[in-house]
């Protein structure tokens, strides 16, 4: 069957017209993106297409404005509205998306979380992650291999409530205060906004000029890093570790600026979200954790940076 892309508007309205006309198609699934534009979840997308076709599943994919859970549950009651056979979704919020998901799943909606998951998973039928938390430790003993065993470090990352990012910042403070030598700075909170996280890199050089390296725990913020330390002048100097693989943070791998990548493969996250619908649908019961991949690239393997980059190469 045909793959019906669709990405939500300002208007949950919009969404459910969107999705009623073909929410009687056998093999319905929707699938919810944690925001649109990120080069993460467009490969999600992408990963989720090419496999709902092979599979003979009708897809339908929306996404809020903003990575926010006032943003997305919106689109999450468009979804319910629709009565799909099973909706994946990349919840933003641990705790704001547990009723409207609850909702879903009561009105006889099948319902698996991909990248992100909730507080109350009683009624999701499988969670699809990657170890958020191992993740955090790679960067930890990235940074401190860097370093040598000592300097000052800072994460910039999102504000509590996002459980990947957050499982992220507790691995790596886990980890990095084994050291003795490397004095963490603590985290500071971005909002999925590059200027924001310049902005937090400049002030925090004023502060501290002797910084040496930074950890984001996404993309937005490793860019936004890149930018305040090259109006610092202090690019190369500090180091920077960041999670994820977009093309803005390979290119920064390879030109020096970035000199770490933990990187997650959302293309295949994508695909095993629509195998495990699939397996749904045909009544066939699941693991209640799924996990996919999850890799540390270190200077000079482009090789890698370019097999986990971010491709959105559906479009």
């Amino acid at each position: 069957m045909k793959n019906k892309p669709l990405f939500a508007s300002a208007s949950a309205i919009a969404v459910v017209l969107s999705l009623t006309a073909a929410a009687s198609a056998e093999g319905n699934v929707a699938l919810v993106l944690g925001v649109k534009g990120s080069p993460f979840y467009q490969a999600l997308q992408c990963g989720a297409e090419a496999k709902a076709k092979e599979l003979g599943l009708t897809l339908h994919v929306s996404a809020p404005d903003q990575f926010a859970a006032d943003s997305q549950i919106p689109v999450v009651n468009a979804v319910t509205a629709t009565k799909p056979d099973v909706a994946v979704i990349v919840p933003t919020d641990t705790q704001a998306l547990v009723a409207p998901m609850k909702e879903l799943a009561d009105r006889g909606t099948k319902v698996v979380t991909v990248d992100q998951t909730i507080n109350d998973t009683s009624f999701v039928e499988t969670q699809i992650l990657t170890d958020n938390e191992a993740g955090g430790k790679m960067a930890a003993v990235d940074m401190n291999d860097l370093l040598g065993g000592k300097g000052k470090v800072l994460v910039i990352t999102q504000p509590p409530g996002s459980a990947a990012q957050d499982a992220r910042v507790t691995g790596f403070e886990e980890q990095i205060k084994t050291y003795s030598g490397i004095e963490y700075l603590g985290p500071q909170y971005q909002s999925d906004d590059p200027q924001k996280a310049a902005e937090i890199v400049t002030s925090t050089l004023s502060a501290h000029p002797d910084l040496a390296g930074i950890f984001s725990t996404n993309d937005q913020g490793a860019i936004g890093a890149i930018t305040g330390l090259r109006q610092a002048g202090a690019a190369g100097r500090v180091k920077v570790i960041a999670y994820d693989a977009a093309t803005a943070e390979v290119n920064a791998f390879k030109n020096g600026t970035i000199q770490a990548l933990i990187a997650q493969d959302p293309k295949q996250e994508g695909e095993v979200a629509m195998e495990i619908a699939a397996k749904l649908i045909k009544g066939e019961s699941l693991p209640k954790i799924t996990m996919t991949d999850i890799v540390s690239i270190k200077a000079g393997d482009t090789a890698s940076a370019e097999k986990y980059e971010y491709k959105a190469d559906c479009m």
